[in-house]
């Protein structure tokens, strides 16, 4: 009976010959299998945030000069409430915003070789030029309002009596044309304007001659009431000081303890 099982070498190639078919057919090497999938994964969104939005309470301009422009000097504006700062351009031109909740009065300050020059506003709007005869003018009412003549800028800008100079249009009148008669007077007769303070003042560059305002500035260094770096001369500030120690403004209401005419 094992005979009729028995195959036959031919029969045995044929059996051989499907096995390795059928291997191949199923992929037994695997060298050719296709490489898995790349997964792209995007980058997350890119979120902008906006800037915080900043609301100004007070907006002040001015030029700053002693002949020619005092360019890129940091204008300081230091308010009853908030203080804030910007840098003058080459004309000698700023404009500095204080945020809400700024409220004047404000004094505004700058330091260039060596020299401090002061100016005052009133608050939002304000023109303030920043020159030697500002420095006076603030000078005067430091020691008008009885701040006293080291006030610092914030002591200033805090007391009720200079308050009440800022605020009443008379008052700043009468305070420039003191400060005009003794520049004047001390300048051997050079004509000065009262509205210094605020008037549009052009400095003299190299291709521009200035305006009135500005000549103004340079005959006060030509007759020697002003250094060449732009500060008044001492002799000159005593006179100022002496002549608003007459006029000591009482009880932050506007009346004065004497006066000195003119």
């Amino acid at each position: 009976m094992n005979k009729s099982f028995q195959l036959s070498a031919a029969c045995k190639l044929v059996l051989m010959a499907g096995m390795v078919s059928a291997l191949a057919a199923c992929g037994g090497g695997g060298g050719d299998s296709a490489p898995p999938p790349v997964v792209v994964v995007p980058p997350p969104p890119v979120v902008v945030v906006p800037p915080p939005t900043v609301s100004y309470a007070i907006t002040m301009s001015g030029t700053a000069a002693t002949g020619a422009a005092i360019a890129g000097a940091t204008v300081t504006a230091t308010c009853k409430t908030g203080t804030a700062t910007a840098v003058t351009g080459t004309d000698g031109s700023y404009t500095v915003k204080v945020a809400v909740p700024g409220e004047g009065p404000c004094i505004l300050s700058l330091t260039q070789n060596g020299v401090t020059l002061r100016s005052i506003a009133a608050g939002d709007g304000a023109k303030a030029n920043i020159t030697p005869l500002t420095e006076m003018f603030v000078a005067y009412i430091s020691t008008s309002s009885g701040a006293g003549v080291a006030a610092t800028p914030t002591q200033l800008a805090q007391n009720a009596n200079v308050r009440v100079i800022v605020g009443n249009a008379t008052m700043m009148t009468a305070t420039a044309n003191r400060v005009v008669q003794l520049v004047s007077t001390a300048a051997g007769g050079v004509s000065v304007p009262n509205d210094f303070l605020s008037a549009t003042l052009v400095p003299k560059s190299a291709t521009n001659p200035g305006n009135a305002q500005d000549a103004v500035l340079e005959a006060l260094k030509t007759a020697k009431v002003v250094g060449a770096n732009g500060a008044p001369i001492a002799t000159l500030l005593e006179s100022v000081r002496k002549d608003a120690s007459e006029n000591i403004l009482t009880g932050g209401t506007g009346g004065t303890t004497g006066g000195s005419g003119g």
